[in-house]
């Protein structure tokens, strides 16, 4: 589910920092610049359509509505930053891939302690921290002009995304890429670039993704209408896409379990694109 992620900030802070074992997320963009560093193991970051290895003591830099994921491998630590509001605007990294020279994983575990032990004036420390972080690592790396000029392919791009999440049944991969203004061939590669996923491949995680939430609304429901109300023609290859997306048969689905955590609020939805195999680190 390729979309915005919508992160709740708490009171006071312009910052929101949390550390992983195993993350994995889906692709996804969001109005916040971010800060990666991977602490232990490597992870794989897709960003923009390009693939960067991060291996430990690596730090990414990603810009604002840039469409991105990240790959954990088994045992690797990544600590993650969300912060607004607090950088030059009119500015950037050159290159979104960087070397820590900036004990900016000592700093971001400092972050994650604060957010938790919310000790008095916490956000204002944090806000310090997160600061003082990102003017040392705007000093140290080369910086480029941040151009904020309409880019209609990847503007297109997020609509065709929304699209295909309002009704993944009703829009084929001829359809996606006359939608695009691209050829099939190249529409295919785009969109492969983009996602990490073939076209397919991600219609497949969208249905299954519809599949587990009607499963927690309607535990009774048999697999054959389940099936037919995810876009699936056969229980064959309904029971091996949910299991090669989720890890279990459809029968077999843990209580509670979720593709990926969303929370409601007053202001409107928002979107965990984390994994639920991903570990939260609280110490």
């Amino acid at each position: 589910m390729i979309r915005q992620e919508r992160r709740n900030f708490e009171a006071g802070a312009k910052v929101w920092v949390q550390r992983y074992e195993n993350l994995r997320n889906l692709a996804h963009w969001h109005f916040e610049d971010e800060l990666v560093v991977c602490q232990q193991g490597e992870a794989r970051l897709l960003l923009g359509g390009q693939v960067y290895d991060l291996q430990a003591g690596g730090c990414a830099f990603v810009s604002r509505e840039s469409v991105h994921s990240i790959n954990g491998a088994p045992g690797s630590r990544v600590a993650v930053a969300q912060f607004t509001g607090l950088i030059d605007a009119d500015c950037c990294l050159r290159e979104p891939v960087f070397a820590d020279r900036y004990r900016a994983g000592e700093r971001l575990n400092e972050l994650c302690r604060e957010s938790r032990e919310k000790r008095p004036f916490y956000a204002g420390k944090m806000n310090a921290v997160i600061t003082s972080l990102l003017v040392d690592i705007f000093r140290g790396e080369p910086l480029a002009e941040r151009t904020e000029a309409a880019h209609p392919t990847l503007a297109r791009y997020k609509q065709l995304l929304t699209l295909l999440e309002q009704q993944e049944d009703d829009c084929t991969f001829a359809q996606a890429a006359e939608f695009m203004h691209m050829s099939e061939a190249y529409f295919s590669r785009y969109f492969k670039r983009m996602t990490g996923l073939t076209f397919s491949g991600y219609l497949n995680v969208l249905r299954v993704d519809k599949a587990v939430q009607i499963l927690a609304a309607e535990p009774q429901i048999t697999m054959a209408e389940l099936m037919a109300r995810c876009g699936f023609n056969t229980l064959r290859n309904f029971n091996r896409v949910f299991k090669e997306v989720t890890g279990y048969a459809p029968s077999r689905l843990p209580a509670h379990y979720s593709l990926d955590r969303r929370v409601l609020q007053s202001e409107g939805s928002t979107f965990d694109p984390t994994l639920a195999t991903s570990i939260p680190l609280t110490e």
